[in-house]
């Protein structure tokens, strides 16, 4: 997970300044909420648990108290096998491999990039030469671009957040079910990770560009890559399988939890959504959370829209933005990453108000 880049509504903005100390973390572990409805495999990993969704169909589902972020997506078409994000760390991208050989699957031959952050692509350097890295354009210039700024920032800033994870953990005496103790659960891997990633991260770029739509069907499935440009970041990518109708979302999706809104651009993240309600889709991997159905999809667009009428309300107020209420609404209070709804909805007001100034 990177330190965000500068959107342009935000750049010299006194929001922006405020908010760079902590947006190191602005994608944080995922805890597994609920259960999985499909199989998951018995074998035991440490960072990830293994479900199957069809005959050479697998997602690892980021588990909690693991170092794994984001979930990362196993596909084999029958000729080769496609890996959707490769997780945080090149140690866990390593247990990835392990799980791998477990398995009677087609040779890897690719590993899809759906954008920029850390914790989707640091794992692509395990991967032999012999194994394509595809992302959008814009991905790579990005990862290129800011992977040397973002691991410098971790270096300085990683090991007193771990520290302080760390004290707290250390000293809780409450009640260890409660959702602030879960909450230091879930940080305390990642900024251990993060703590490291100057002495074992060798960022690999990828090499293949896919910016539109690119089939990689083989005999027993068909693969699409789809890009439509900027979304939940500057340029995103998923996979679609249209015959067995499931997902792989990136971040344009999360599960339970509060997105990052500030890095994207709301009517265009908004558009991808409709783009993907239009696919035939059953199931739904997010970027982080455990799988889901396409209700998954809805429910993002409606987190957007309220986002959007709220950010209108503050508008049409008259006032400044600073005299309102930025409690989270009732039905999204119970998700996690809730101190990024202030960051949200701020910039959903900013967005608007520069749409109307041009």
């Amino acid at each position: 997970m990177k330190t965000p880049i500068k959107h342009k509504l935000y750049r010299g903005t006194q929001l922006y300044k405020s908010m760079r100390p902590v947006l190191i973390i602005f994608f944080l572990p995922i805890f597994l909420f609920g259960c999985q409805t499909e199989t998951a495999i018995k074998t035991k990993y440490d960072n990830f648990e293994l479900v199957e969704l069809g005959n050479g169909v697998y997602s690892c589902i980021h588990k909690f108290g693991g170092k794994a972020t984001c979930n990362v997506g196993i596909v084999d078409n029958g000729s080769e096998t496609f890996i959707f994000d490769s997780f945080l760390s090149p140690d866990v991208a390593l247990e990835l491999l392990n799980a791998l050989e477990s398995l009677d699957l087609s040779p890897v031959k690719y590993v899809v990039n759906s954008h920029f952050p850390n914790d989707h692509i640091r794992g692509n350097q395990v991967f032999s030469n012999e194994v394509k890295i595809i992302s959008t354009s814009r991905t790579r210039e990005l990862i290129e671009e800011e992977e040397p700024l973002q691991i410098a920032y971790e270096k300085e800033n990683a090991p007193a957040q771990l520290a302080y994870y760390d004290s707290l953990y250390n000293s809780f005496n409450g009640d260890r079910k409660s959702r602030e103790f879960q909450q230091i659960l879930l940080w305390r891997p990642y900024y251990e990770t993060l703590a490291n990633s100057y002495l074992e991260v060798e960022t690999r770029l990828p090499d293949m560009i896919v910016d539109s739509l690119y089939d990689l069907d083989g005999p027993d499935r068909r693969i699409q890559l789809i890009s439509r440009g900027p979304g939940h970041s500057e340029s995103d990518l998923i996979m679609y399988l249209p015959d067995d109708e499931i997902l792989f979302s990136g971040d344009l999706i999360f599960n339970n939890c509060h997105p990052y809104v500030p890095h994207g651009d709301i009517l265009k993240w908004s558009a991808w959504l409709d783009f993907m309600s239009s696919l035939d889709v059953s199931k739904v991997m997010p970027g982080h959370g455990p799988m889901g159905t396409r209700e998954l999809i809805d429910r993002m667009k409606s987190y957007l829209r309220d986002l959007q009428i709220s950010a209108d309300i503050i508008a049409k107020s008259n006032t400044p933005i600073e005299d309102h209420d930025f409690s989270i609404p009732e039905r999204y209070e119970d998700w996690w990453f809730d101190r990024f709804y202030e960051y949200n909805l701020r910039f959903a007001y900013e967005s608007l108000v520069s749409q109307e100034i041009e």
